[in-house]
């Protein structure tokens, strides 16, 4: 379920209109449960307002038992979401802001409905961050219940191609990795790592885990050995 004005966020395939966007949550989201295996059901996008957020989790939680919402989970004034989920559904918020980059604002709650629990996974609306935070929380969660024995991503060690700064939080950052004649894994980034820009994500293989920056270190230097998270099979 995605969490925006309508008139400005469009189904995926709907013709472009001035002042609006496509809904590009809902496709790389889905296309990774449909890489997994796993049944979805679209909610729709709802408008900035109580009530068609409450009607919208509604029809969410009567299909399913784990629900991902994107958007609404920021510090603008329209962003109601957890609002909603506390008042309407008694959701319990387990945790509203997580220290990393991007994703931030991403939200983890439970609620009963029905009689039934539900877990919501409330992932913030920028492209990357949501695609992100999903790939590291939601696909594990589920794989989880579903009985993996190891549903945590496969990580390996890579070298830096190039000296990289470190942020304040730690980062996932998106890179495409080419292999070496000692046949090491060589992490080179794909450009601007800002969360709104989807097509850094169109070349990358893993995301590398950084650690923030202290006084003792603020720049990872090239050849530097990093945690590497796979996103795809090499």
């Amino acid at each position: 379920m995605s969490t925006d004005n309508p008139r400005t966020v469009l189904e995926p395939g709907s013709p472009l209109r001035p002042g609006c966007i496509r809904d590009s949550n809902k496709s790389s989201l889905q296309y990774m449960l449909y890489e997994n295996r796993i049944a979805t059901f679209d909610a729709g996008i709802a408008k900035d307002f109580a009530d068609d957020i409450k009607s919208k989790l509604v029809s969410a939680f009567r299909a399913a038992d784990i629900i991902v919402t994107t958007g609404s989970v920021s510090m603008g004034e329209k962003d109601i979401l957890k609002q909603v989920l506390e008042v309407d559904f008694d959701a319990v918020v387990h945790f509203g802001r997580i220290h990393m980059k991007p994703g931030k604002p991403t939200t983890f709650s439970t609620a009963c409905f029905e009689g039934k629990k539900k877990l919501i996974f409330s992932l913030p609306g920028n492209p990357v961050s949501a695609f992100v935070c999903f790939y590291l929380f939601v696909i594990p969660c589920i794989k989880k219940l579903m009985g993996f024995k190891e549903p945590r991503h496969v990580t390996i060690k890579v070298e830096l191609a190039h000296d990289i700064s470190l942020d304040e939080r730690p980062e996932f950052y998106r890179v495409f990795l080419k292999c070496n004649d000692d046949g090491v894994f060589v992490a080179h980034g794909t450009g601007s790592q800002q969360s709104s820009r989807l097509l850094s994500l169109q070349k990358a293989d893993a995301l590398l885990v950084l650690p923030p920056r202290s006084p003792q270190l603020s720049v990872l230097k090239v050849g530097s050995k990093v945690d590497a998270i796979f996103l795809k099979t090499i």
